[in-house]
């Protein structure tokens, strides 16, 4: 407690060991979505999400966590997630998204945002928002302005898909993606990544605005 204070009255970013514990907060808080969570093995299952949130929040000592899910066009839970921000009005802060068969961690910093696929860092989004692969230093993909409802997929500087922008007016049924080609299980993994990063922080950010 006295450390999230000090934190907060210097505007401190957390260290690691602040970073595991909310982690295992939040895995604790997101538990109870995980057994209905809809499986989405291939694909174009991907083309059932929509953009409709349930988000809850919890107090956590001086902090806020917003958990809730992603649910399909059918209502149904496909997503869950939980987000943490750390210092009012500065870009820091915590990420968690399970899948039915997955779970993400995107350590959101000043600069950059550190990307964890199932424990491990795989890798890293930019200040241009371009992902980058650890291993192989190059660019995975990114999102980029294609109408002003729709933000065109990159993976590989190949257009594979489209997201709706969910900052724009749209029904709760919206769907939040299309695919507009086949993916291997390498793109796909990205696709996932990045169209979760881009819609869950778009939408999560405006509600902490609101």
């Amino acid at each position: 407690m006295i450390e999230d204070i000090i934190r907060k009255v210097l505007g401190m970013p957390p260290g690691t060991r602040k970073i595991n514990q909310d982690l295992g907060t939040m895995r604790q808080i997101i538990k109870p979505y995980l057994p209905h969570l809809i499986p989405f093995v291939e694909e174009k299952e991907l083309e059932l999400m929509s953009l409709k949130l349930e988000v809850k929040s919890q107090k956590k000592g001086l902090d806020k966590i917003l958990n809730g899910t992603i649910q399909s066009i059918y209502n149904e839970p496909m997503v869950t997630f939980a987000y943490k921000d750390y210092i009012k009005g500065v870009r820091e802060a915590l990420l968690l998204c399970r899948t039915s068969h997955s779970e993400l961690i995107f350590r959101i910093k000043k600069m950059d945002v550190d990307v964890y696929l199932n424990g491990t860092q795989v890798a890293m989004i930019d200040r241009n928002s371009i992902m980058h692969g650890i291993r192989s230093r190059t660019a995975l993909g990114r999102i980029r302005p294609y109408s002003n409802d729709l933000l065109s997929m990159i993976i590989k500087e190949r257009e594979v898909g489209q997201m709706y922008n969910p900052l724009r007016p749209h029904t709760q049924q919206q769907r939040a993606f299309t695919l507009l080609s086949n993916l291997d299980d390498e793109e796909e993994a990205i696709f996932v990544a990045l169209g979760l990063f881009e819609l869950l922080t778009r939408l999560l950010t405006n509600k902490r605005k609101k």
